[in-house]
């Protein structure tokens, strides 16, 4: 069966923010129970080295997050983590060296997506106080300050200002504000594997958003595809509802799921430049993998 770069696997739909950029959530709170985790991984990696522990949700809610990598790394699956800085503090820092762990990212303009009584700073400080105990240990994964808000209005260039001058003053780096929005790097180094990660805001996948295109590719179900909490099985990171349910490893091997007609249809659709699913067609996303 084919490789996956990287296969979502939502270990918990829970997460303790409400980000304006994401869209509210609709599904009820689940954790994935270890057991089924774990029958999940020996599945796994026969079709993927790696896995991202997220659709929607934050995997630092969970205070038993080291039970889950000790299950990846038994099956040697390295691990992505997407976080905020919400929950993380020095309870998390020896859990977060795990060997398991490929790449951690840090979600920073969840900062101005919510409503905080924290200052910028009080919430930006066990982010960077882990990731000088991780540089001090010399880390084996790389460590991503995410900022994905750049936009041609530059509507959050406020924050980003904040964020620099924050930044500047903890590592040896000069960050230029308008060289950014300017030149839009993809990511600048700030430490040895620690990096600012740039992107744009996007908008989530919705079947009431406007139609699309029936015409183009995505890497859903080529690169990737996702696992959720309660077990559905979608074809991409952003179907967080599974609207395109290819199926339950409940009651179905990922085996099956993967040899079904509706995923060949679907990775045939895009292979021939033709977008086969109702919510493929209202996204946007999508666009950016045109050529």
């Amino acid at each position: 069966m084919a490789k996956f770069k990287k296969v979502h696997v939502e270990i918990t739909n829970v997460c303790n923010l409400k980000c304006s950029f994401c869209p509210p959530k609709l599904q009820p709170n689940e954790t994935m129970k270890l057991s089924k985790f774990d029958e999940l991984n020996k599945e796994l990696k026969e079709v993927t080295n790696e896995l991202a522990y997220h659709v929607v949700g934050d995997p630092l809610v969970l205070k038993n997050l080291s039970d889950y990598l000790d299950i990846s790394l038994k099956h040697k699956l390295k691990v992505n983590i997407v976080t905020t800085a919400n929950n993380i503090n020095q309870s998390f820092h020896e859990t977060l060296m795990h060997k398991a762990i490929r790449q951690i990212n840090f979600s920073i303009n969840s900062y101005n997506a919510n409503s905080h009584k924290k200052s910028l700073e009080e919430y930006l400080n066990p982010i960077v106080e882990f990731t000088k105990y991780a540089i001090q240990k010399e880390q084996h994964f790389f460590i991503n300050f995410r900022i994905w808000n750049l936009d041609d209005s530059k509507s959050a260039k406020e924050f980003n200002s904040k964020v620099f001058n924050y930044l500047e003053k903890h590592f040896d780096v000069n960050l230029d504000l308008d060289a950014i929005y300017k030149e839009k790097p993809k990511n600048i180094k700030l430490a040895r594997m620690v990096f600012i990660n740039f992107d744009e805001y996007f908008n989530w996948p919705s079947l009431d958003n406007e139609f699309v295109s029936k015409e183009g590719t995505c890497y859903g179900l080529d690169s990737h595809f996702a696992i959720l909490s309660s077990g559905k099985v979608a074809p991409c990171c952003l179907d967080k509802d599974a609207i395109i349910n290819l199926g339950d490893i409940n009651n179905s091997s990922i085996k099956e799921i993967l040899s079904s007609k509706r995923v060949e249809d679907i990775k045939q659709g895009f292979k021939s430049g033709k977008v086969i699913e109702e919510l493929c067609q209202k996204c946007e996303y999508r666009t950016r993998f045109d050529k």
